[in-house]
């Protein structure tokens, strides 16, 4: 099945990524591998400022082990300096999470690009899978999504 692209209403959480000259390809638009860089960005940003992850010293980390991305449209720098980036929660499990996320010019309904994360959460020092931690958790609850 072809995927299609998500509305931005499907997203809770946004946060704002800049475009640079420097991420344009020879084609002239955003290289795609900048495209999973801004969804792992937004990500860890809401763990960090809504579940209280401290990526330097928490004893429970994520680490991804999945991640794919569907394009739809290109965005090209001076035209767009800002893109908007959307988060939710796919999948809440155990010790793993499947998160989606979605570039959105601003203004604009429909994403350009979206992907898909997994992280699975282990103990920092023996990488062992272990249990979300509850406050991280709590922040990925809020922003679950569940088609109606």
């Amino acid at each position: 099945m072809k995927p299609t692209a998500h509305h931005r209403d499907q997203y809770f959480e946004y946060s704002r990524a800049i475009m640079m000259f420097q991420d344009m390809d020879i084609y002239g638009h955003l290289n795609n591998s900048l495209h999973n860089q801004y969804y792992d960005n937004a990500i860890n940003r809401y763990l960090s400022l809504e579940g209280g992850l401290c990526m330097h010293s928490s004893p429970v980390i994520g680490l991804i082990v999945n991640s794919g991305c569907n394009y739809f449209s290109e965005v090209s720098w001076p035209e767009n300096e800002y893109l908007d980036v959307g988060v939710r929660v796919n999948k809440l499990g155990r010790s793993s999470v499947q998160y989606a996320a979605a570039l959105f010019i601003p203004g604009e309904d429909l994403a350009l690009a979206q992907g898909t994360m997994t992280h699975v959460w282990v103990d920092r020092a023996s990488r062992e899978s272990v249990p979300i931690p509850d406050e991280v958790r709590a922040a990925m609850q809020e922003i679950l999504y569940s088609e109606q």
